[in-house]
């Protein structure tokens, strides 16, 4: 009895422990992205500015494929360009337990592919409300120069529930992922809900520094006269008389030269760049004699001093020397060297100018001429940077910086320190064969990222570019639709001297184009029809008409059609100058209406209806045998009648036939 009690009890406890157990435990993390669908985005639009490099969706990321080679030829590996960062969305299906994200890329420095800086996971139950799971630094990987496969292990404080896991990695150039593995199981129960993110709001444009909203990019190069600069300093009209300022300052600065051939200008060459800006008889010094002959005109006090801005070359690293600064050598290998020699720039600049005496010149401010972040040089860009800013604006300096689209680093503009950050769009320009030419609508992305980043926007204009105009024209129409003109900061890119060739040669109108977005006098009109119109005809005719359309800065052999609804069962067609027509080669009588609208390229107009009236011929047979459109179908129910009692008729023929056969050759065989 006592055996049979003791195996009895440990019966029990086992099968209490069973449950016991299987309540503590957890199930294994694995894999559970394969075979997952997914989304992409990039945080800064690219298939309008880089349309040949326009993602296309494929599902490389989560197909469990691994190439070990780090070959870039290789089929596994999915290719994003820039775009600032990327935005990968996976769909699980279901709620699961999620603790971790591992990211494989390839880092190949010498073929432009570096791989991300950083990597960071959002989960979400919904796909709608997503919360911060985990995120990974590390600047280091992208200076390797060696070629490899680089991995982004996210590991998770805690395991979190989600359906959708969301990775976001930087995509400062190429960018190669092999494959993204998310970890986790398929019991959620005890997995933590994320903390909701919030939106950021977008910073809006950049402001006018001390009321100058407009820059004109003067590269000392292209040496200019004082007959060329007056053009920039003041509007001068078709007469050639100087009637109001032009630009509200200038920029000065160099194309990139240097001494040896990686890329970087040493002491000499920056001494150089100054001296060739202040030349006294072109550049700055031809600036100053333009501006003193010209402010009594403008209606500027006698002490008046026009704002400028001079470059300060991007300083590179090299072990090698770069200069002298204060009885010693240093080179650039460093931060603490860096700063040492921006300090130095800024101070010599700030000596040089003053040297000159120039009594109707301001040296506002300098400009940072690098157009991104160069992280793939050192992993301390950004302090450098910082550092520069804040020594410019301890001598009373304002800095600017005008990096291109979606380059690297302009997500920290808010925090670098500028004064004003203006970003290229690049639509100016003819692209390359691999990226593809810039389509109108990467301007309109161009201003959406310097909104949400706090930038301004850069004009540009190259007029040895087929439609330079049209393209030019793009940028003010954007800006001024998007409040950048009335509140916010341009830069002007100009190959060589466009803007004075504009205003003096057969390209005025863009002279003019720019003065009145200088001057904030610019404005758009949408187009107005002024009423809908009724075309009436006959079966068989042709009619047409025009409409009264009017637009207050559009010529209308301009406008076009921008929206058009045609009727069934009448041909009806319109363009843009208004001419409407129709026909009804084969139409039904009756009423037909027609919508239509009108565009100015940018605005369009309203929408008005076109009644056609078709009515029946003159010849009376038509005339009967014809229906209205908008008639009952009384007459056409009466032929189907009749072609019914035809149809039975002669089915009933066809039996009675049928039966009378019959009946012979029946009677036959009785016979027999």
């Amino acid at each position: 009895m006592k055996i049979q009690r003791l195996i009895s009890l440990l019966i029990a406890l086992l099968l209490i422990s069973v449950p016991l157990f299987s309540i503590s435990s957890s199930a294994k993390d694995e894999v559970i992205s394969v075979g997952k669908s997914y989304t992409v985005e990039y945080e800064t639009e690219i298939k309008n500015a880089y349309p040949k490099k326009e993602y296309q969706q494929e599902n490389n990321l989560t197909d469990g494929k691994i190439d070990q080679t780090a070959k870039y030829s290789n089929a596994a590996w999915t290719e994003f360009y820039r775009g600032t960062a990327v935005k990968v969305t996976i769909d699980l299906e279901e709620v699961m337990s999620v603790s971790r994200v591992v990211l494989t890329e390839l880092q190949y420095k010498s073929a432009g592919i570096y791989c991300s800086r950083y990597a960071e996971v959002h989960v979400s139950e919904d796909g709608e409300n997503f919360g911060f799971a985990g995120r990974l630094d590390d600047p280091e990987k992208i200076l390797l120069n060696d070629v490899r496969r680089v991995g982004f292990d996210v590991t998770f404080d805690k395991s979190y529930k989600a359906r959708y896991v969301k990775v976001i990695f930087s995509s400062d150039v190429f960018t190669y992922v092999d494959e993204i593995s998310v970890y986790g199981n398929g019991d959620a129960s005890g997995a933590a809900t994320a903390e909701p993110i919030e939106e950021k709001a977008d910073l809006g444009f950049a402001k006018p520094i001390d009321g100058i909203s407009n820059i004109s990019l003067m590269y000392t190069a292209s040496q200019y006269s004082s007959e060329q600069l007056k053009y920039y300093f003041a509007y001068h009209d078709s007469t050639g008389a100087p009637k109001d300022l032009m630009f509200d300052s200038m920029l000065f600065l160099a194309l990139t030269k240097t001494a040896e051939k990686d890329g970087f200008m040493r002491q000499a060459d920056m001494k150089a760049f100054v001296s060739e800006a202040l030349t006294p008889n072109r550049n700055i010094g031809a600036l100053n004699h333009t501006v003193g002959d010209l402010k009594d005109d403008l209606g500027f006090e006698s002490d008046y001093k026009y704002p400028i801005f001079v470059s300060m070359p991007y300083i590179g690293v090299y072990n090698s020397t770069f200069g002298e600064i204060n009885g010693k050598s240093v080179s650039s290998s460093n931060l603490e060297e860096r700063k040492a020699i921006a300090e130095w720039y800024i101070d010599y600049l700030s000596a040089e100018f003053e040297k000159c005496g120039y009594e109707n010149l301001e040296l506002k401010g300098i400009y940072w001429f690098e157009e991104s972040i160069r992280y793939t040089l050192s992993t301390h860009e950004e302090e450098l940077m910082k550092h520069f800013n804040e020594y410019a604006h301890s001598k009373g300096f304002k800095t600017i910086w005008i990096p291109y689209f979606s380059s690297s680093g302009i997500d920290k503009v808010p925090e670098l320190g500028f004064d004003a950050v203006t970003m290229q769009s690049g639509y100016a320009f003819n692209g390359g064969e691999e990226v593809g030419t810039a389509l109108p609508e990467s301007v309109k992305d161009c201003a959406d990222a310097a909104k949400q980043y706090g930038m301004g926007m850069e004009f540009e204009v190259d007029m040895n570019v087929d439609k330079y105009f049209e393209r030019f024209s793009q940028y003010v129409h954007v800006a001024y639709a998007e409040g950048l003109m009335d509140n916010g900061i341009m830069m002007m890119y100009q190959v060589g001297d466009n803007i004075y060739r504009s205003a003096i040669g057969n390209a005025r109108e863009l002279y003019e184009l720019t003065y009145k977005y200088n001057s904030k006098t610019y404005t758009e009109h949408a187009p107005v029809i002024k009423d809908g119109a009724t075309l009436t005809l006959k079966v068989g005719g042709y009619a047409n008409t025009k409409l009264d359309i009017t637009d207050e800065d559009t010529a209308k052999m301009k406008l076009k059609i921008a929206n058009i609804e045609k009727p069934e069962g009448v041909f009806f067609a319109a363009e843009g100058n208004g001419f409407i027509e129709a026909q009804a080669a084969d139409s039904v009588p009756g009423t037909y209406v027609a919508c239509l609208s009108v565009t100015d390229g940018y605005n369009e107009s309203n929408t008005v209806e076109i009644t056609i009236i078709v009515e029946p011929a003159d010849d009376a047979s038509a005339s009967e045998s014809s229906t209205d459109a908008n008639s009952s179908p009384d007459s056409s129910e009466d032929n189907g009648i009749t072609v019914y009692i035809v149809i039975g008729i002669a089915a009933l023929v066809v039996i009675i036939v049928v039966a009378v056969i019959i009946i012979i050759l029946r009677s036959k065989k009785i016979n027999k």
